[in-house]
């Protein structure tokens, strides 16, 4: 008997159809459980970032409170270990508010844990504490069950990283920014003379070349500090004699901006003082010059900020001022060998008139000022501080009688020391502008 061709062929669209709902549902688990799993995972990433980001916090504010700053950094330590104890703690309690439960382990990729370290990639110490949060969390299937047996899980991660208070280009006594030397003027860190310039507390790095002319001996004290620049073939010794202690090392990188620039003080509230000229006692104050040209003027800053358009002079005379902030727009900080100059900045561990003056900073030539700092005087000048002037020159040292110690941080684009009486730079990192501890989120 011949079959029904049209009974043999029945239920292949059942089968068509089941395996049409098979692929529905296929998609129907990817689209609804795959966008749970993704907003479970911001989720969890943002606790886990709050987390980090807590703990740091925490980290940072015993680092401060303990005094820890970048010179007394020690991983070893205890006051770093209650840092890193107090940074776990918080990292739990905030992802425990964000509905998260961790403990102080990572190990399982649902925790908390610290690392400190000491990074030397390049020639200077990052010296950091890390809060590293892990959060694993399952999110419950609503149809992928049906075509995938296995949890749907999130793991993430998130680091936060803690660094010490710290001295501008991580506490090097002398510091050229430019990253190129176009010119013999221009770039770079020169000594020059036909004595010995003695940097102690510590190093000199330059971002570019480095250039000795003449006679002149250039010691590090210690020389641990060490005396860097940036590229192959960076130092250029012109010199028949005198040398450089230690030798000069290469850094495969530039100091990074971050860790050098100075954020400028607030001119906007000072009262305008106009132009002075001579001695005298003058205020905190926008001026558009202040000139000392005679010997018998002796001129007295009160302490606070000057704000300066066109300039300082000091051709004769005295000029004293202690917790003082310079903040010159244009124009040159000018002095000259005869006159005697005290100008101090204001305590780097806070003053009763900050703001608007800044703590720790001197001599400050705003960014665009292409201007010169000469840091000139009498065996009893002194100049403590940060003295900065990141588009601009910086000019020190002496000849015979002349300034001899100079107490400040020289930060500039170009930096050119003179050494024909013994010039000795101490850098105090306690007394000079200290970028406040910083938290990143690193990862």
């Amino acid at each position: 008997m011949k079959k029904d061709s049209a009974n043999s062929e029945r239920g292949q669209a059942l089968v068509l159809i089941v395996l049409g709902m098979v692929a529905l549902l296929g998609f129907t688990a990817l689209a609804v459980d795959g966008s749970m799993l993704y907003s479970d995972r911001r989720s969890a990433q943002n606790a886990a970032d709050a987390a980090s980001l807590a703990g740091a916090a925490e980290a940072a504010l015993s680092i401060e409170n303990l005094h820890v700053s970048y010179s007394s950094w020690n991983c070893a330590g205890s006051n770093i270990g209650t840092a890193a104890s107090t940074a776990r703690l918080a990292a739990v309690n905030r992802a425990s508010d964000n509905g998260f439960m961790i403990d102080q382990n990572i190990t399982d990729q649902n925790g908390v844990n610290t690392q400190c370290g000491v990074d030397t990639t390049n020639y200077w110490a990052d010296k950091y504490l890390d809060v590293h949060t892990m959060i694993t969390a399952d999110t419950a299937p609503a149809f992928s069950q049906f075509v995938f047996q296995g949890p749907l899980r999130n793991t993430v991660e998130a680091i936060a990283r803690v660094r010490p208070r710290m001295n501008l280009a991580y506490g090097y006594a002398v510091v050229a920014l430019r990253e190129d030397c176009p010119n013999s003027n221009t770039g770079g860190v020169h000594y020059d003379g036909n004595s010995t310039l003695i940097v102690s507390g510590g190093g000199v790095f330059s971002n570019a070349c480095m250039v000795k002319d003449g006679g002149v001996s250039v010691v590090v004290e210690p020389p641990e500090e060490g005396i860097v620049c940036t590229g192959n073939g960076c130092y250029d010794n012109n010199g028949s004699s005198g040398g450089i202690s230690p030798n000069p090392q290469i850094s495969p990188s530039p100091i990074p901006r971050e860790n050098w620039e100075v954020p400028p003080p607030d001119c906007s509230g000072l009262p305008n003082r106009g132009d002075h000229s001579g001695g005298g006692t003058i205020q905190p104050g926008n001026y558009g010059t202040i000139r000392v040209n005679s010997s018998n003027d002796n001129l007295v800053l009160q302490p606070g900020l000057y704000c300066v358009s066109n300039g300082v002079t000091i051709n004769g005379g005295s000029v004293t001022g202690y917790g003082v902030t310079m903040f010159l727009t244009g124009g040159d900080f000018s002095t000259s060998g005869g006159v005697q100059v005290n100008l101090t900045s204001p305590s780097a561990q806070g003053c009763t008139y900050c703001p608007p003056a800044l703590p720790g900073v001197l001599l400050y030539l705003a960014e665009g000022n292409s201007g010169e700092v000469s840091l000139l005087g009498t065996s009893d000048s002194e100049y403590l501080g940060l003295v900065y002037a990141p588009s601009g020159t910086i000019e020190a040292g002496g000849t015979g009688s002349e300034l001899s110690e100079i107490h400040a941080q020289l930060v500039a684009d170009t930096v050119k020391l003179h050494g024909n009486t013994t010039v000795n730079i101490h850098f105090d990192d306690d007394q000079n502008y200290q970028i406040p501890t910083k938290i990143d989120l690193y990862r």
